[in-house]
C-alpha cells in the first residue's frame, strides 16, 4: 500500500488531481444548506449585555488533554495507568461519569467548549490544517475533503467554512476579560493558524498571555509561540519537554495572579499521537508510550493543584479537568462503544471532573449527561456575569446539578454533531442515532448516505412478494438505553417504537431550527 501511495503522489496525475479538485471547490454544492458568507469573521457582531464591569473572586482553570479516552483514568477502570492525581481529585470533588465533549474531533470540540456553543455554529467541523503545510499535504487534504463532500469516504474532509474560529464568537477568556479577569492559554491552539494571520492570535479571543503551538503536535509544521512571537518555527520531533514547559508556566502565572482572579486553558499535547513523554516518565506505566504520556498529563494536573495550594487558592478556585474527545489509535474508552470522530459514546464522551469552591461537594458522582458547551454558563454564573442575549447560548449552567437538583438537566437533548451530520440525540438515559458508521472512523462502511453505504445497501435482500429488505449490515435508526446498554450493543428502536419516533422528531426539529440559523444570532 505504501509502494502504491508514493507512485501516486510520484507521477504528474497529482497536477490533474489538483486541477480536478480545484474546479469541484470552484463548482461545489453546499448540501448542508448554509450561507458560507454567514461565517465570515467580524469584531462589530459582538455585542455586550453588560457595561458595568463585574468581578469575581472565583478562579478558573481548564485543563484539557488531547484524546484522553474515558478508559484512561483510574477512577474510571484503567488497571494499565496510574493516574493518582486525576483519582484524588475525583474524590475530592465531582466525577462526572457522562460527561461529553462537544465534537468527537479536536478542532471543533475546542470551539464548542470555549464558546458554549456547538461547534457547527462556527463553521468548524472538523480538524484545521496548518497554513504552511507540505503541497502533498494540501493535496491530501483535498482530496479527502471532496470525496468526503460526494460522501465517498468520511476521512478528514467535510470542509470547514472558516479557516479560524470567528472573531464574533464570545469565548469564555473574552467574557470573565471583559469582568476584571486576567487570562492565560498554555498549550495547543488549533483553532486557525494564526502563524500567517496574526489578527486571529489567541490574544483575539480574550487570552491575555499565550504560550503554545498553533497547531496540533503531528501537523507539521508545528509553530512556538511566546505571546506573539514565533520562536520555532516548526517544534518537528522535539516535543518532550513542553508538557513540562506548559505546567511550568500555568504554575508561574499562578503564583503571580496577586489579588486579581484568573482564567487558565492549559490544554496539553497530551496523549495525542506522536507520544513524546520526558524522560522522567518515559517506560514508567505499562501501557507502553501512550500511557507514560497519560501519566506525566496525570503529574501536570498535580502540579496545577499543589501552586494553588501552596498560594491558598484552592478554596476559591475552580478546576475542570477533561479531554477534547475519545481516544484515537491508542488508549481506552473503558466499556463504551467507538472511538474519536463518530458518535458513539466512546468518540464523546470523555473524563470530567470539577474540584475546588464552595459549590463542589467532595466525593460526588454524578451520572446527569453533560456537555462541554456548559463550561461558559457555567463559569458565568459563579462569576456573577449574565450571558451575551444576542446570540443562542446552547449550554446550560451546572450549577443546580452541583447543589444536587437534577430536574433542570436530567432529560434535557444533547445533540451529537459528526461534521454537519446531526446524527444523534441523548435524551436522559435515551440515545438515539439516525446513523452513523458503525466502523471506526474514518470508514463508513455501512452509513446511508455515503457512496460506500448506498452501494452496500443493494445488497440487501428482500423477499419475494415482501416490501421490508433485510439489510446485509448495520440497520438505522438505532435506539440504546445507556443506563443498562453504556456500550451500545443493543438497538431496541423496534421494541419501543413511540421513544424512537419522538426522539427522531426532537433531533429533526432541532436540525431544522439549525439550519434556518445556523449561526445562531438572535434579535434583540
Amino acid at each position: 500500500m505504501k509502494k502504491r501511495t508514493l507512485l501516486l503522489f510520484s507521477t504528474p496525475l497529482i497536477t490533474l488531481l489538483a486541477i480536478i479538485i480545484l474546479v469541484a471547490n470552484l463548482f461545489a454544492i453546499n448540501s448542508h444548506g448554509l450561507d458560507t458568507e454567514s461565517f465570515e469573521v467580524s469584531v462589530e457582531n459582538k455585542s455586550f449585555t453588560s457595561e458595568k464591569k463585574r468581578k469575581s473572586k472565583t478562579n478558573f482553570i481548564i485543563i484539557l488533554a488531547d484524546d484522553l479516552g474515558y478508559g484512561d483514568i483510574g477512577v474510571n477502570g484503567t488497571k494499565a495507568i496510574k493516574t493518582p492525581e486525576i483519582d484524588e481529585l475525583a474524590a475530592q470533588g465531582v466525577n462526572f461519569t457522562q460527561g461529553y465533549a462537544s465534537a468527537p474531533i479536536c478542532s471543533p470540540s475546542r470551539a464548542g467548549l470555549l464558546t458554549g456553543r456547538y461547534p457547527v455554529r462556527t463553521g468548524i467541523i472538523q480538524p484545521m490544517g496548518a497554513a504552511n503545510d507540505s503541497f502533498l499535504r494540501k493535496v491530501s487534504r483535498s482530496v479527502t475533503s471532496f470525496a468526503s463532500n460526494l460522501g465517498a469516504i468520511d476521512n478528514i474532509g467535510g470542509a470547514n467554512l472558516t479557516k479560524f474560529l470567528p472573531l464574533d464568537e464570545y469565548t469564555i477568556a473574552e467574557m470573565l476579560q471583559d469582568n476584571g479577569y486576567q487570562t492565560a492559554a498554555f498549550g495547543k491552539w488549533h483553532l486557525g493558524d494564526f502563524s500567517v494571520a496574526p489578527e486571529y492570535h489567541p490574544k483575539a479571543y480574550g487570552f491575555d498571555k499565550f504560550i503554545g503551538f498553533n497547531m496540533s503536535n503531528d501537523d507539521w509544521p508545528v509553530a512556538f509561540f511566546r505571546g506573539e512571537k514565533k520562536e520555532i518555527t516548526d517544534i518537528g520531533l522535539d516535543q518532550s519537554h513542553y508538557t513540562k514547559l506548559f505546567t511550568d508556566e500555568a504554575v508561574s502565572f499562578i503564583e503571580q495572579a496577586n489579588d486579581q482572579p484568573f482564567f487558565i486553558y492549559l490544554s496539553q499535547k497530551d496523549p495525542h499521537q506522536p507520544f513524546f513523554p520526558s524522560d522522567a516518565f518515559k517506560g514508567k506505566s505499562d501501557a507502553g508510550p501512550y500511557g507514560d504520556a497519560v501519566a506525566e498529563f496525570d503529574w501536570s494536573v498535580g502540579e496545577v493543584i499543589q501552586a494553588l495550594k501552596d498560594n491558598n487558592l484552592d478554596e476559591n478556585t475552580l478546576v475542570i479537568v477533561t479531554s477534547d474527545n475519545g481516544p484515537w489509535f491508542q488508549g481506552s474508552a473503558g466499556e463504551l462503544r467507538g472511538r474519536k470522530g463518530q458518535s458513539f459514546e466512546g468518540g464523546f464522551r470523555v473524563p470530567t471532573v470539577f474540584w475546588g469552591t464552595e459549590h463542589v461537594q467532595a466525593n460526588s458522582t454524578i451520572s446527569t449527561p453533560i456537555m462541554h458547551i456548559d463550561f461558559l454558563s457555567t463559569i458565568a454564573e459563579m462569576a456573577g456575569i449574565p450571558l451575551l442575549t444576542d446570540r443562542i447560548i446552547d449550554g446550560k449552567s451546572l450549577l443546580p446539578l452541583l447543589a444536587g437538583s437534577t430536574e433542570e438537566l436530567e432529560n434535557r437533548p444533547l445533540y451529537f454533531f459528526h461534521d454537519f451530520d446531526l446524527e444523534a440525540i441523548r435524551k436522559g438515559k435515551w440515545k438515539y442515532i439516525d446513523s452513523n458508521s458503525h466502523y471506526v472512523w474514518p470508514a463508513p462502511l455501512d452509513k446511508p448516505d455515503s457512496a460506500v453505504g448506498s452501494a452496500l445497501s443493494m445488497m440487501n435482500y428482500t423477499p419475494p412478494g415482501q416490501t421490508e429488505s433485510i439489510p446485509t449490515l448495520g440497520e438505522w435508526p438505532a435506539l440504546y438505553q445507556l443506563d443498562i446498554d453504556s456500550g451500545e450493543s443493543y438497538n431496541v428502536a423496534k421494541k419501543h417504537v413511540d421513544k424512537t419516533k419522538a426522539l427522531a422528531a426532537e433531533l429533526n426539529r432541532f436540525h431544522q431550527s439549525y439550519i434556518n440559523n445556523p449561526r445562531g444570532w438572535l434579535k434583540n
